[in-house]
């Protein structure tokens, strides 16, 4: 009796199988989804971690919160020379590692929230490592040889000079002002006034990494506050030749 009715239940659902035509999946398809999914939660925190990384990385060698230091005049500063933009698109590689993960069956056997917590923990922790691993010193150095043109999108950008803010080192001193060298190369003329304020001082020397905020004046930058800072460093390009009979310091007070 139980024999004949497994035999009708079995007839029954075939039937309707085949009525509905719900067609069978191989396991292959399933294991390939599987590994599709694996794979896309992996590519995406990996993406996550680079980017993040590379927003550590340019707030670590622009000094971005070194602006705050002077005050109100700083804050336009910072808020420009922050680097939104790597980290808007790690936040998106991050909502996407999140997508694919609640995908799984971990998402519902465990809170979800601390799952998001865990990950984002990860990333962070990963991206701070490599940020200051030196990884991206080398790659930015080897971008500036040109030897990988493809990174230069990420690495070798113009940091250093901004609309209202600029950074660089003194390679002269003049009569009303300096010429700094930026990380890229780029020589600036950085006009003092009488309304210049000099929160370290205004002892400049060559050699000296300042940080400067104000105004463009055509090709000059016209100081309205300037420091020294240690959060900048030129890329290693080997020696350079100063220029003889060039006066080594800026003793002057602006009052």
């Amino acid at each position: 009796m139980n024999q004949d009715k497994e035999v009708h239940l079995e007839t029954k659902i075939m039937k309707k199988i085949k009525d509905e035509k719900i067609n069978f999946r191989s396991k292959y398809v399933f294991l390939a989804r599987k590994l599709g999914f694996g794979g896309g939660l992996a590519l995406s925190l990996l993406l996550a971690i680079l980017f993040l990384n590379l927003a550590f990385f340019t707030m670590k060698i622009s000094g971005s919160l070194e602006f705050l230091s002077f005050g109100m005049i700083g804050i336009l500063a910072f808020l420009e020379s922050f680097p939104y933009h790597w980290i808007l698109i790690g936040l998106i590689f991050f909502v996407v590692a999140s997508t694919i993960l609640s995908r799984y069956d971990i998402s519902y056997k465990k809170p979800f929230k601390k799952l998001l917590a865990v990950l984002l923990l990860l990333i962070f922790v990963a991206s701070t490592a490599l940020a200051i691993s030196g990884i991206n010193e080398a790659m930015e150095e080897k971008v500036a040889q040109g030897k990988i043109p493809l990174l230069r999108s990420f690495y070798g950008r113009g940091r250093g000079i901004w609309k209202n803010s600029l950074v660089g080192e003194v390679i002269e001193i003049r009569s009303g002002g300096l010429v700094v060298e930026t990380r890229h190369k780029q020589k600036v003329f950085v006009e003092l006034t009488k309304n210049t304020f000099f929160p370290t001082g205004s002892d400049f020397k060559v050699g000296e990494r300042i940080r400067a905020v104000g105004k463009w004046d055509g090709e000059n930058f016209r100081a309205s506050a300037l420091r020294l800072t240690r959060k900048w460093r030129r890329p290693m390009r080997g020696p350079r030749k100063e220029k003889e009979g060039a006066p080594t310091s800026l003793l002057r007070t602006h009052r």
